[in-house]
């Protein structure tokens, strides 16, 4: 007996340790502990060695912990199916417990919300671990929920450090609608400038839109020109999108590669013309392909044609032919008009050049080409010069045109209109289908005709021909075509155009400013909008009036204007009254408590802008009046930390006369009691959403930190901001300092001398 237990004791500590591995030190430290349910040789059992090339850790516990439910994920049209398949290992086996496992591997980008493990030997404890995945859980669950929207995507996008967050948010982009996404395209464009992780995240959306979309590319490459600094280096990301957005790399066709070499129209092999026929324009620096012949050549009659021979039944061009240079080439026309018009020593040297120079784009329409600032689905008629005016400003010279457009399905695929040829006006369709068909017509292409230039002087003559209705300010061109009644100028318009018998004729105006940096206006109008937005939500009946911003450059850009207003220093020129006394006769008996009540709710709207934002530079010709009441502020060059002179000399929270508190009918009014109670609504509900406005500041501010506005530095002016919503504050404490903003407003010594200085150096009432 004895010796059969001296055997067993000499067999059992020679047995090999379990599964081949070599016995541990005792001091040995590790975070392995062995399951000691497990342990054969502690039951006296002898098992034989298994030899493995190698040991894996088992890691089908863990992943256990971190497994979240799957979803339906909409792949992204730029990207491939992901392929999802199980993967065996032979390799691989279990941990002491003997157990086989196999693990899944995936493509897609979800893999840092569910499949991202740290190494064994980086884990630090199994409850951190488990908390952080399981808070990567509940944000695929808030992503794939309805309650995820652009503006939370936006924010979460640019938070987010996790490069698989950020590439399934990217495409989760593809299931917005476009008009929402494109509200945030200049946030967009900033990331994709300055941060390298998320330009990988969007770029496949952003490939996408631009094959789909001429108008959307094109607006890219003006956002891209704004925001990129062109002096940096050309290999840089932004760079690369502007060249290759604008010498037409996305343009594909259904048998063409997709390779950048097959979309230089240098090299493309479907183009029939010689190289000889092509030269190069260069906007800004951006080298881009264009006919030489007659593209850009206003002389020619044919600037704006870029010799697409396909016909409106081909969905994709296949000709070759250069599909945005035409509308480059229309706006790079307008932009240095503007420049131009600046150098002219007098106001009527301004008028008499721009009348020339739109006679001379005349000759070149209609063409397929839009105003960027509307829906691109409408070709330009005309545009009258008499109707146009060159806008007030002291160094610079904004003006205002007015375009006739036919509205049409698809701007790049629609037949053009034919020009008018032999016909002075034209009363309907009929009348203009019949002169075309009894007029002989040399075809260049499938688009368009010659005409001679007796045709041209007769057209020029129609459009020369119209007169403004409207009392005329000599000092002011301007008041009178934006005070004009909009109904009014399109009929009058429309009577006198050789197109006013097309069906599908339509009037859009359009301010071109060159010389001034409109990206802070851009930024006003989206907080405008997501204020006006929160307002809407919350059912405060606050009204701001946001205008289009389309910034083409750091210097240039276009503007829609507020139409049916007149400045409060034209009321007070013209009139010769107080803004109570005009508004009074302005608006008769039975619409002046609806013209009341709306100047109340604007004013308080614009009031409360004014005091998140730090809206500057607030003097009188900056503030217009519409003909139903309501006050609306333009102008936004000065914000948040910007001021003019950089001398932050209007102190009051907005600007708030004795004026304005007699239309809403006096200190003691209801009026003026629901004008404060406007503002403290607002602003309680602006604070429920101040996420969706910083965001909206931060995301510019990071790239684009330049801008005057931001000038104070990114701690100051966020902190500022945040600051001025009083998120520490009560609603009791929030009717006092309602209260008071009003009151310290309306008594604003700085106000008062604002306004005399702008008297003595502007002319400003």
């Amino acid at each position: 007996m004895h010796e059969n237990a001296t055997t067993k004791v000499a067999v059992t500590t020679s047995v090999t340790p379990v599964h081949g591995r070599p016995e541990f030190s005792k001091h040995r430290n590790s975070n392995h502990q062995r399951n000691l349910s497990l342990d054969f040789r502690s039951m006296g059992i002898v098992l034989p060695p298994i030899n493995h090339p190698s040991h894996h850790r088992n890691r089908s516990l863990d992943s256990a912990l971190t497994k979240i439910p799957e979803v339906d994920v909409i792949p992204s049209p730029e990207c491939p199916e992901p392929i999802c398949a199980p993967m065996s290992d032979p390799n691989i086996h279990s941990d002491d417990s003997g157990i086989g496992s196999s693990e899944m591997t995936s493509s897609c980008s979800r893999e840092s919300l569910s499949c991202s493990e740290p190494s064994p030997s980086k884990q630090g404890s199994y409850d951190a671990q488990t908390f952080d995945k399981v808070s990567k859980s509940f944000l695929l669950r808030l992503i794939e929920s309805k309650l995820f929207d652009m503006p939370m995507a936006i924010m979460y996008l640019f938070n987010s450090k996790e490069p698989g967050v950020q590439r399934y948010i990217g495409d989760k982009l593809f299931s917005f609608d476009d008009n929402s996404v494109d509200f945030f395209l200049p946030q967009l464009i900033s990331m994709y400038i300055q941060m390298d992780d998320i330009a990988e995240a969007i770029d496949p959306y952003l490939v996408h839109r631009c094959r789909k979309s001429c108008d959307f590319s094109i607006k890219c490459a003006w956002l891209l020109n704004a925001f990129h600094d062109l002096n940096s280096e050309s290999k840089s990301r932004g760079g690369q999108l502007i060249s290759t957005i604008l010498n037409e790399h996305y343009k594909q066709g259904p048998s063409e590669p997709t390779t950048l070499d097959s979309f230089n129209l240098l090299t493309k092999k479907t183009h029939c013309r010689s190289r000889s026929d092509s030269s190069m324009v260069n906007l800004n620096g951006i080298q881009i392909v264009r006919e030489r012949n007659f593209l850009g050549d206003l002389s020619s009659g044919m600037a704006f044609d870029n010799k697409c021979s396909c016909t409106e039944q081909i969905a994709e061009c296949h000709c070759g032919a250069p599909r945005m240079c035409s509308e480059v080439e229309f706006i790079k026309c307008l932009t240095t008009l503007g420049r131009d018009l600046a150098k002219q020593p007098t106001r009527e040297a301004r008028t008499t050049y721009l009348y020339s120079q739109l006679s001379l784009i005349n000759k070149n329409l209609p063409a397929k080409v839009w105003i960027p600032l509307y829906n691109c689905n409408h070709h330009i008629l005309s545009i009258p010069p008499r109707v146009a005016a060159v806008l007030n400003s002291k160094d610079k010279a904004p003006f205002i045109i007015y375009v006739e457009v036919a509205e049409v399905e698809d701007a790049e695929r629609s037949p053009l209109t034919t020009r008018v040829s032999n016909l002075r006006q034209t009363r309907s369709e009929e009348n203009l289908t019949r002169c075309e068909s009894q007029d002989p017509k040399p075809e260049i292409n499938n688009q368009n005709m010659f005409i001679v230039a007796g045709d041209i002087r007769r057209r020029l003559t129609v459009s020369t021909d119209i007169k403004s209705s409207s009392p005329t300010d000599p000092e002011d061109p301007s008041a009178a075509a934006l005070k004009e009644l909009w109904s009014e100028k399109e009929k009058r318009v429309r009577e006198v155009s050789p197109y006013g018998g097309l069906s599908n004729w339509k009037l859009l105006p359009v301010i071109v400013k060159t010389g001034d940096d409109l990206r802070q206006e851009l930024l006003a109008s989206q907080l405008l909008l997501t204020l006006h937005s929160i307002w809407m939500s919350e059912l405060v009946p606050l009204k701001v009036f946001p205008y289009k911003i389309l910034c083409l450059s750091n210097d240039a850009g276009l503007i829609e204007p507020v139409l049916n207003t007149i400045s409060l220093h034209q009321i007070k020129k013209q009139s010769k009254n107080s803004l109570s006394a005009y508004f009074e006769d302005e608006f008769k008996e039975n619409t002046l408590a609806k013209a009341r009540k709306n100047f109340i709710e604007s004013c308080a709207a614009y009031s409360l802008v004014c005091y998140l934002i730090q809206v500057k530079d607030r003097h009188n010709g900056n503030i217009l009046l519409d003909n139903q009441g309501n006050l609306i502020h333009i102008d936004f060059g000065f914000i948040l930390s910007a001021s003019p002179k950089n001398l932050g000399f209007e102190s009051s929270p907005f600007k708030l006369t004795s004026e304005m508190v007699d239309v809403m009918g006096g200190l003691d009014s209801d009026g003026f009691k629901y004008f404060k109670l406007l503002i403290l609504r607002g602003l309680i509900a602006s604070r429920k959403h101040m996420d969706r406005v910083l965001s909206v500041v931060q995301i510019m501010q990071s790239a684009n930190s330049q801008l005057p506005c931001f000038r104070a530095g990114a701690t100051a002016v966020i902190g500022s901001l945040k600051c001025r919503f009083h998120l520490n504050l009560t609603e009791s404490q929030l009717i006092s300092l309602v209260d008071n903003m009003v009151e310290s407003s309306l008594h604003s010594i700085t106000t008062k001398l604002y306004d005399g200085f702008q008297y003595y150096t502007n002319g400003i009432l």
